[in-house]
């Protein structure tokens, strides 16, 4: 499985475009990211699932990492859930806990 990590800065936020699969194999490089964009002075993080094609718990696991970083002050969130990431969030109820925005611009402005 392949997952592919696109990084780049939108105003005051690192946006983690990401695409592909993310599985216990990609899951571990995920939160490594994840982990080293929060190590940044002042960052906050928004990961954009709409690339996405099948997440499975380990991939759950890398998001609710970058959300145990922040907890509830807005510097972790999610844009762009397709229904499949949708299905995973709402099984687990982690759609209640994390910041879901539908695109990434919503997610920068909000």
């Amino acid at each position: 499985m392949t997952l592919t990590i696109d990084d780049r800065v939108s105003g005051d936020f690192h946006v983690l475009a990401l695409t592909g699969d993310i599985d216990v194999e990609t899951a571990r490089i995920l939160r490594a990211h994840i982990v080293d964009r929060f190590s940044e002075p002042a960052s906050r993080v928004v990961v954009d699932l709409s690339g996405v094609d099948f997440m499975d718990s380990s991939g759950l696991g890398a998001l609710v990492s970058g959300w145990q970083l922040t907890r509830d002050d807005g510097a972790f969130r999610i844009a762009g859930a397709n229904p499949v990431v949708q299905r995973v969030l709402s099984i687990t109820g982690m759609e209640d806990v994390f910041a879901l925005y539908p695109t990434v611009e919503a997610a920068t402005s909000a």
